[in-house]
């Protein structure tokens, strides 16, 4: 009787550390499939702010572009201004050739700015949504974008009416309903200048503050792939060493069954 429960004690062993060795390789396996998961939506829950960043990135470049774009035309228009005598101006000519300046280059020019503003404007509160809801699952307190676009918006809505003031000066002029010297004309020419270069350094910032932000999400998502892989690393070696002491189960299992069954012949 003790010989039949030692043998059946020995295919148990044996029998259950199958079953757990088995259940370890699967484990493993099971493991590193769901590591690849792990990292693909870890992927795709950064892909949005990483996108969103990118794309303000490349507004804020447009913004530039047509600050610096506009501000020739500031200067296109000086130049025909300083064709002027400083007495009144009565060169209708002239007076035609800055009007056509100001309305058909100038002022679309502003336009486009504060187009490109607009869209920076829309893609940054898209962006700062979806940092609120990276801090909020990760814990983390990555920086908003400030609200400093929306000035910029305010600070063009200005220029274009110091523009629509300019141009209802000029056809009054160019109609003698009014009399002006060129150095004051050049000098409303100068603000709008003043102003669009105003604009410049404030965009800039936020240029840098796109790229931190960028530069952080970075060291933060490699930082949630290591964690990710460190875990699935150490999780899969406790499994290996499950593994490994299983088999010396199923070894002693058998070397159990063996000698009792040997002892019965």
């Amino acid at each position: 009787m003790h010989t039949v429960l030692k043998r059946i004690s020995g295919v148990l062993i044996m029998v259950f550390a199958a079953l757990i060795l088995l259940s370890s390789v699967g484990g493993v396996y099971g493991l590193w499939v769901l590591k690849d998961r792990a990292h693909r939506l870890t992927t795709a829950v950064f892909a949005p702010v990483e996108s969103g960043l990118d794309r303000a990135d490349e507004a804020l470049g447009k913004v530039n572009t047509r600050i610096s774009n506009a501000r020739d035309r500031v200067s296109n228009a000086q130049a025909l201004v300083g064709q002027l005598d400083q007495e009144p101006v009565a060169n209708g000519a002239v007076l035609s050739a800055i009007s056509d300046s100001v309305s058909m280059r100038l002022e679309p020019a502003i336009d486009e700015v504060q187009a490109s503003i607009s869209d920076a404007l829309g893609l940054v509160n898209g962006v700062n949504n979806s940092i609120a809801a990276i801090n909020d699952l990760f814990g983390v307190n990555l920086p908003t974008l400030t609200d400093e676009l929306q000035t910029l918006d305010a600070r063009i809505t200005t220029l274009r009416e110091r523009i629509q003031e300019v141009r209802t000066d000029l056809a009054a002029m160019i109609q003698g309903k009014l009399q002006m010297p060129a150095a004051r004309v050049n000098s409303r020419l100068a603000n709008l200048a003043s102003g669009l270069q105003d604009i410049q350094p404030v965009v800039s910032k936020y240029f840098g503050k796109v790229q931190q932000i960028q530069a952080r999400l970075t060291k933060l998502k490699s930082n949630i792939s290591n964690a990710i892989t460190i875990g699935f690393v150490v999780g899969t070696v406790f499994l290996v060493w499950i593994a490994i002491s299983q088999v010396a189960m199923l070894a002693y299992g058998g070397s159990l069954l063996k000698r009792e069954t040997e002892r019965i012949r």
